[in-house]
């Protein structure tokens, strides 16, 4: 029954009729249906469309965690959640995902650190927040593209700041030159200069993701679209735009227009976390040079007869994106090779532990 009443409410989070059919088991067991709004290490905040819940994960979900069943929750889910008191909670489920954001890894001296941890969920874009004073990097943003093609996620492109450039029209002429297929934004969040048309992008009752490095302005970006101060901000240095990470976790926010946003964290590195075939997909101009050339595992470094390498002699493909990509997809592979021997260590060391309990048990 009180799925029923609390359908409009819902809708106003995303809720819709696939979803309505997956929750159809859990709403037997007297389960509601709960969007995860924010998160911070064990506890979750959860919302119905009318007030917030305080949420933690039920022992029995646990288990199906550790089983692998179920998979950890997430700013952005959808869950089943039993409520056993006023506000309260605890999840039981997590609802099948439209779509997965895995944070970024971080590269360094040739390492590879961290997994490939989803961080969000349930994204239909994601606005690329880029200061265009102190950071305006076309090779950063490939990197942002390659990410979010591997994980099948719409970008657009937001440039703040833009009232401290001398000529912002220029590097929105670079970026639409570069990124034909990108929607790109130009906006001042202290003025509200272009902020009116980013709005009328921004459509009810979807999620769009903001991503982008510390000190580029997400917050203020956040506190500009909802009216009113929502994020807290910080000053970064004159020198170079650097900031502290003012947002320390990632919360979903309702603007007074409907659509619904989602703040994260800054970024501190923008490594590869998909594979080298994923990485040649978000260059869809090489990957489209590609399928002439000769070979079909060309490498575009040398071999004849490459469509790739002809294009660039010609000038049709600028270097700097022909280096770029070629290095993107170096570290994707790295990735995959740091990966498969993760893999294989983690199944070696099931084995062992697996051999163990066995010789346990018959002890016992």
């Amino acid at each position: 029954m009180q799925l029923q009443h609390n359908t409009t409410q819902l809708s106003s989070l995303g809720w819709n009729e696939q979803l309505a059919q997956n929750f159809v088991p859990f709403s037997t067991l007297g389960y509601i249906p709960q969007r995860i709004i924010k998160e911070n290490r064990s506890y979750y905040w959860g919302s119905d469309g009318i007030q917030t819940y305080l949420l933690q994960r039920s022992g029995s979900f646990n288990n199906l965690l550790e089983l692998g069943v179920q998979q950890a929750p997430v700013v952005g889910d959808w869950c089943a959640v039993n409520s056993y008191e006023s506000e309260k909670g605890l999840i039981e489920a997590v609802l099948p995902r439209i779509s997965e954001f895995h944070k970024p890894l971080v590269h360094e001296e040739g390492y590879v650190t961290g997994f490939r941890e989803v961080v969000a969920s349930n994204v239909d874009a994601v606005l690329i927040v880029i200061d265009s004073h102190y950071d305006f990097n076309i090779h950063k943003i490939e990197r942002y593209l390659s990410i979010l093609s591997a994980d099948h996620i719409n970008p657009l492109l937001v440039l703040t700041k833009i009232d401290l450039v001398e000529d912002p029209l220029r590097m929105l002429s670079i970026a639409s030159e570069r990124f034909t297929s990108l929607r790109v934004f130009l906006v001042d969040s202290l003025s509200g200069n272009g902020i009116e048309n980013l709005l009328l992008s921004l459509k009810a009752r979807k999620t769009y993701m903001l991503l982008g490095s510390s000190g580029a302005g997400k917050s203020t970006l956040v506190n500009r679209l909802y009216g009113k101060e929502i994020s807290k901000t910080q000053e970064v240095r004159v020198g170079d735009g650097k900031g502290r990470h003012t947002t320390t976790s990632r919360s979903l926010h309702q603007l007074p227009s409907g659509a619904l946003l989602l703040d994260t964290p800054g970024i501190r590195g923008v490594g590869m976390n998909s594979s080298a075939s994923e990485i040649a997909e978000s260059f869809s101009d090489i990957a489209s040079l590609a399928s002439h050339c000769r070979f079909h595992d060309c490498s575009h470094t040398g071999e004849p007869g490459c469509a790739v390498k002809s294009a660039l002699q010609s000038g049709e493909l600028k270097q700097d994106r022909y280096e770029h990509y070629l290095l993107l997809k170096h570290e994707a592979m790295s990735w995959e090779e740091v990966m498969g021997q993760r893999r294989k260590k983690d199944k070696t060391l099931g084995k062992v532990l697996y051999q163990y309990r066995r010789r346990e048990g018959k002890h016992v």
